[in-house]
C-alpha cells in the first residue's frame, strides 16, 4: 500500500514538475517574441521615420547657403529664397489635406510675397545700379508629385532647413554690420523671429504627425 501510495505522488510531482517546466518555457517564449515584435515594430515606424528624417536633413543641410557679404547681397539672395518657398506654398496648398498645412501655406505666400515686393523696392532705390542676378541653389524638392502624408511629410522635411537658411542670413546681416540702411535691421529680424518660431512649429507637426 505505501508503495503503491510513492509510486503515485511520484508520478503526481513529476506530472506537476513537467507543467511547471512547461509554463515557464512559454512565459519565456512570449517575452522574447514580444521583444522581438517590438524591434521589428521600431524598425519599421520609428527607426525607419528617423532615418527618412536624417537623410532629408543631411541633403539639405549640405545644400543651405547662409554666407552674404553685403546688404545688396542679403536682398537679392533672399528674394530667390522667398520666391521658393511661396512656389512650394503655392502648391502644398493647393495639394495638402490637412487645414493645419493649407492655413500655414497661406502664410507664408502671403508674408513672403509683402516681404519680396518691400525687398525689391529697396533694391530699386538702393542699388539701381547693380545686377540684381543671383545664383541661387534650390533647397526644396519637387512637390508636383506627392499627396497625402507624403506631401506634408517632405514640406515640413525640406522647409525646416530652408527657414534655417533664412534665419542664420537675418542673423548675419543683423550682426556683421553689412547693414547699410537702418530700415532693414527691423526687416531682417521680423524674419529671423517669425521664421524661427515656425521652425518649432514643423517639428512639432512632424512629431506629432509622423
Amino acid at each position: 500500500m505505501k508503495n503503491s501510495t510513492l509510486v503515485i505522488l511520484g508520478v503526481s510531482l513529476a506530472t506537476v514538475l513537467l507543467i511547471l517546466i512547461g509554463m515557464i518555457g512559454y512565459i519565456i517564449f512570449l517575452l522574447s517574441n514580444n521583444g522581438s515584435s517590438q524591434q521589428n515594430f521600431q524598425n519599421r515606424s520609428g527607426g525607419m521615420m528617423g532615418s527618412e528624417i536624417m537623410g532629408s536633413g543631411m541633403m539639405n543641410s549640405g545644400m543651405m547657403h547662409a554666407t552674404i557679404e553685403s546688404e545688396h547681397d542679403f536682398l537679392v539672395h533672399m528674394i530667390a529664397h522667398h520666391q521658393e518657398a511661396v512656389a512650394s506654398a503655392t502648391i502644398l496648398k493647393e495639394k495638402t489635406d490637412r487645414n493645419e498645412m493649407k492655413n500655414f501655406a497661406d502664410d507664408i505666400i502671403k508674408t513672403q510675397t509683402a516681404e519680396i515686393e518691400q525687398m525689391q523696392i529697396w533694391l530699386e532705390i538702393w542699388y539701381p545700379n547693380q545686377d540684381h542676378q543671383v545664383n541661387y541653389q534650390p533647397m526644396m524638392r519637387d512637390l508636383t508629385g506627392l499627396q497625402g502624408d507624403a506631401l506634408d511629410q517632405a514640406f515640413l522635411q525640406d522647409m525646416i532647413f530652408h527657414h534655417m537658411d533664412a534665419v542664420m542670413m537675418s542673423q548675419q546681416l543683423i550682426t556683421s554690420g553689412y547693414a547699410d540702411h537702418q530700415e532693414i535691421i527691423p526687416f531682417a529680424e521680423t524674419i529671423r523671429d517669425t521664421q524661427r518660431n515656425e521652425i518649432h512649429m514643423m517639428r512639432n507637426w512632424l512629431a506629432e504627425w509622423f
